[in-house]
């Protein structure tokens, strides 16, 4: 999403917040079912796991900035789920 400038209409600074807070919401959510599946067991916990490092390589093998960061914060959701 490109920056936003004082030059911006006001309708686009508003609707990239309100695609912000979107964006925001969906993840905040994802991490909270997220944690609350791997809670329920070991077996779930280690299946979301595995699912997890999937997802990482084959974001790996897109390759690209936003692949990269996608692989990056999967990586650092993983350590933090540990």
């Amino acid at each position: 999403m490109p920056p936003m400038t004082a030059d911006a209409p006001a309708g686009d600074s508003t609707q990239a917040l309100a695609t912000d807070v979107d964006v925001q919401t969906a993840l905040a959510l994802t991490r909270a079912v997220a944690r609350t599946l791997m809670s329920l067991s070991p077996q779930i916990q280690q299946e979301m796991q595995a699912a997890l490092h999937d997802e990482i390589a084959l974001q790996q093998a897109r390759g690209g900035q936003v692949p990269d960061l996608v692989a990056a914060l999967l990586r650092d959701h993983l350590r933090e789920a540990a």
